[in-house]
This record gives structure tokens, sequence and C-alpha cells, in this order.
């Protein structure tokens, strides 16, 4: 089968909220100076109260002539010229008053004594609990729901060695021609974050393509040859004859069964309500839930044939292929009953 070439741009879904973030951030600097760095950034928070208790730091000597150069030049306003004080939570160390000040009235020297830690100016505690209470709220209310259609890249290993694996680094995305391959927000939990899963509704994972694999640098996705590649099974599709053409409109419509490029979605003639029409059906022994059916369906909104994870190969070690796969790729078969592979 002749390969099926896209001419949208890359779509990545979930740039919107990449954007809103970095929008809100922005805005957020209207407020004041470096407002995330100050008052939201949980890295911030946690280093400031560490820094607490540094043992060398920046004060004020006794000269001090109180001229509030130091305070005025400060990027992090960390400095109290009035009460000669330095915040060392807030001091990011770049010693701009060390050097500015003319009366060399800073100095950076030995202090031992620690600071009082004022968690409440970055709502410490209260960052923590929610954290806390939110992700399982998130991975049982969303997870849940979401994991059935959660597509792993073809090479994928195990769920948790592939959490752990993956550094997020978006390779696989940007370079998958059909651009299927996008990050997930919580489709694979809170864990899961930014990680690849493939969209076939947006792109279907192509028959002679293993590039997501080649280009991993973990091994988070296996670098299998084209041939294996081929037999991998990332999930099955699944026919929804409430929203199919053929079955609910009872007009002929051969999309799927054309696109699929392992011939594991048959049209033979079904008889419903003494209409004989050439329906759709499924073999799910043969289909690798590449999702090029999903992507071509002509349906408006969600397409009449999904892919699921049901049969979904994860291997960290060993081949795809597999005697019985490659007797069922020649020897394909069709059977009298009712294929799975539908809902009802």
């Amino acid at each position: 089968m002749n390969t099926i070439f896209y001419t949208t741009g890359p779509i990545y879904t979930e740039n919107i909220f990449a954007l809103l973030g970095l929008g809100i951030i922005l805005l957020l600097g209207w407020f004041g100076t470096r407002y995330w760095c100050s008052n939201l950034c949980p890295l911030g928070g946690l280093i400031a109260m560490v820094s607490k208790f540094s043992l060398f730091r920046f004060s004020f000597a006794v000269r001090c002539n109180e001229c509030s150069l130091c305070e005025k030049i400060c990027p992090t306003r960390a400095i109290d010229a009035p009460q000669n004080k330095i915040d060392k939570g807030e001091c990011i160390s770049c010693l701009r008053c060390l050097y500015e000040c003319s009366h060399h009235s800073i100095a950076y020297r030995l202090r031992p004594t620690a600071q009082s830690i004022d968690l409440p100016k970055r709502y410490f505690i209260r960052t923590l609990i929610a954290s806390a209470a939110l992700a399982p709220l998130t991975h049982n209310f969303l997870f849940q729901r979401l994991r059935d259609r959660l597509i792993r890249p073809p090479g994928a290993i195990p769920e948790p060695d592939f959490l752990n694996v993956c550094i997020r680094c978006g390779k696989c995305m940007k370079i998958c021609p059909t651009n299927g391959l996008q990050p997930c927000v919580f489709e694979a939990g809170m864990n899961g974050l930014w990680t690849p899963r493939l969209i076939p509704r947006i792109g279907g994972c192509e028959k002679n393509c293993n590039l997501c694999g080649q280009i991993c640098p973990t091994g988070a996705i296996r670098k299998l040859k084209l041939e294996e590649k081929t037999y991998v099974c990332i999930g099955t599709a699944v026919i929804d004859q409430s929203r199919c053409i053929a079955w609910e409109q009872n007009k002929v419509c051969l999309i799927c069964d054309e696109a699929c490029p392992f011939n594991a979605i048959s049209s033979l003639n079904e008889t419903i309500l003494g209409e004989t029409l050439l329906r759709p059906f499924v073999d799910d022994r043969i289909c690798t839930g590449c999702g090029l059916c999903e992507t071509l369906c002509p349906i408006d909104g969600p397409a009449a044939i999904q892919i699921f994870s049901i049969n979904q190969e994860r291997k960290k070690t060993g081949s795809y292929i597999t005697p019985e796969k490659a007797w069922l790729r020649v020897h394909k078969e069709y059977i009298d009953d009712l294929p799975s592979g539908f809902i009802e």
C-alpha cells in the first residue's frame, strides 16, 4: 500500500497550556519585578528556606551611610537599607550590592546564626498540602477514565519503566511525520505528564516509519527495525456502530478498509433490516492499532472507528515477531461470526 501523505502543518494539542502558563507568568510581571520567582516558584521557595541556614552570607558593616543605593539596584528586593537587613532567602548572590557600594558597607562573611523562616510568604505548607491532595484526585478521576485510550508509540517499553526512562525531551513528537504523537496531560497520570502518546485522530502511525524509536535518546522507545516494528501491536481498532456510516446510515463507506495497511479491516456483506450492504469488520488478530483508519474516518468529531489499548504489547527486550503473527499476515482468514471490536 502506498504511503499516505499529510498536507496539514504540525499540531501540538497541549501547546495551549504552555502558552497560557507563559502568558500568566508574563502578566504577573506587571504586578512586580520577578513576581513568579519571588512569590510562586516552588523551587525558589525551597531554596529560600534552605538558604536561611547558610553559613556565609551578605551583611551590612557598621560604616553604612544609608544612601540606599544597594536597595535600589537589588534585583530581588532582598535589601532593606534603613533597617540594615538583607533577606538571605531572597538574595541570589548576584554581587551587585557588594561591588556598587562605594563605601564598602556590605561584606560577605561567616555568619552561622540562622534567620527565621518566613513560611507564610510563600505559602509553603499550603502549597504542599494542596499538591498532595490534588495528585491522587487527578489519578483517580482522570487517569482511570482516559487510560483505555493511552496509546504509546510502537516499541515503548512497559509503562513503569517507560515513565522512569522517558525524559520528556519531545524529540519523538517533533520527528513524527504524521504529527500523531502528542504530549500527555492527565492521560497517564501525574507521573506521565508530557510523555508521548499517539492520538490517531490527528495522525496515525505509518507502516514504514520507525523514526520515534531511532531518535529516542534514552531507550524509552526501542530502536526496532522496520519489519519488526510492523508487528508491534499498540492497540486495537473498535467500531462504533452508532456513528459508522455503513452501519448506522446504510451507506457504502470503505475508507477504513482502504486505509488499513495490514488488511485487518474487511468489508463484508451484512444484512440489517432487509438491507444487504458492505460493512466494515475488524480482525483483532491482525490489527496493530496504527490508527490510520481513525485518522481518515470521514465522520465529523470523534471517529466512528477508534483505537483502544486492547492487546497492547510492551516489551523491554525480545522480538515482537511470532510464528502466529507471521502466519496470519500470509494466510488471513475471514471468520463467519461477528468479530470482536464493536461497540454495541
